[in-house]
């Protein structure tokens, strides 16, 4: 691939819109930047804003518009690869929404779309922490808990794209109605709720003294620091989270027989060593057969890169 050869990377959320313009054969990211998603404002509104941040990003490289190949963009929800409609996006309200089609009226360049988990686990596979197998999931924990599954060196989208939503699939078949799923026992969501709940049913915490009384401002970075200080209320929230999301990896690395899982999203990479190595333990406890506890479960080498480096990378494979 020529060296000139650049694309823009898009990680489209819910609250935020992460963006860089890269360039896959130096695997080298030029520019990055981010902006707010306002779904509520409509479809139009963040077309928009995506195409001012792609023309913010030209600007701070000192770019012209014709140095970009293409553009690759992860959505959430269920995508028509083929056609880069967004079939479902509850997060953004969309719904059979031509992401691809209204994208590119507005660029002098081609544009493909995937899912957002999908292309962050792509972009492990191609330039991060999931180098070197062919077969492999990625795992990422945050508001939600999503995953990406690359079979054979390529992602798996299933008949009905939707192939991934590990977060959604039940792990505690007796819990109580929100008790149920891996996403229910194991975001980062999950974790703030029950440690406000303890709290405010008065269990010991130092976590009020860490955000001024105010539990609304729990977030990854409050459940590290009380992890760091020992609080032994956080401590065993996170470690019940941790062994949920171990429990997912090895029944998914029971059935496929991955030799690698990659961990990923805001709760791991702000929860780090800990985190993994309590992971790490509940998948060797669940995972069949024993042989399969040689899987190498990492975590994520891009973090908060990955989207967008494997959207541009994406789309200079299927552009370029």
């Amino acid at each position: 691939m020529p060296k000139d050869k650049l694309y823009f990377g898009i990680d489209l959320g819910g609250t935020n819109i992460q963006a860089a313009i890269y360039n896959p054969a130096e695997n080298k990211v030029v520019v990055r930047d981010g902006t707010k998603t306002r779904a509520q404002e409509g479809a139009g509104a963040v077309l928009d804003r995506i195409e001012k941040l792609c023309n913010k990003l030209l600007k701070k490289a000192d770019l012209r518009p014709d140095a970009v190949s293409g553009l690759g963009i992860g959505a959430p929800g269920a995508i028509d690869i083929k056609n880069g409609v967004v079939l479902r996006a509850p997060n953004l309200d969309w719904d059979h929404f031509p992401l691809c089609e209204d994208l590119a009226k507005r660029f002098p360049f081609g544009v493909t779309v995937d899912n957002d988990v999908n292309v962050g686990a792509w972009g492990e596979y191609k330039a991060g922490a999931g180098r070197g197998y062919d077969e492999q999931m990625a795992i990422f924990v945050g508001t939600g808990v999503g995953a990406g599954l690359v079979l054979n060196g390529q992602i798996y989208h299933g008949t009905n794209h939707t192939a991934g939503e590990i977060g959604h699939t039940v792990i505690a078949g007796r819990g109580a109605l929100g008790h149920r799923t891996v996403e229910d026992m194991a975001s980062r969501t999950n974790m703030v709720r029950n440690l406000k709940r303890m709290i405010e049913s008065n269990y010991p915490s130092i976590v009020p003294e860490l955000v001024g009384g105010d539990l609304t401002l729990i977030r990854s970075k409050i459940l590290a620091q009380a992890q760091e200080q020992g609080d032994a209320l956080t401590l065993e929230i996170i470690s019940d989270a941790a062994k949920y999301i171990g429990m997912a990896i090895a029944n998914t690395v029971t059935m496929l027989s991955l030799p690698c899982v990659v961990v990923g999203g805001g709760a791991t990479e702000a929860l780090g060593k800990p985190w993994m190595k309590q992971i790490r333990a509940s998948f060797e406890k669940h995972v069949f057969p024993e042989a399969l506890r040689e899987t190498e479960i990492v975590a994520s080498e891009l973090e908060d890169n990955a989207g967008p480096i494997g959207a541009a990378l994406l789309a200079a494979e299927r552009l370029g």
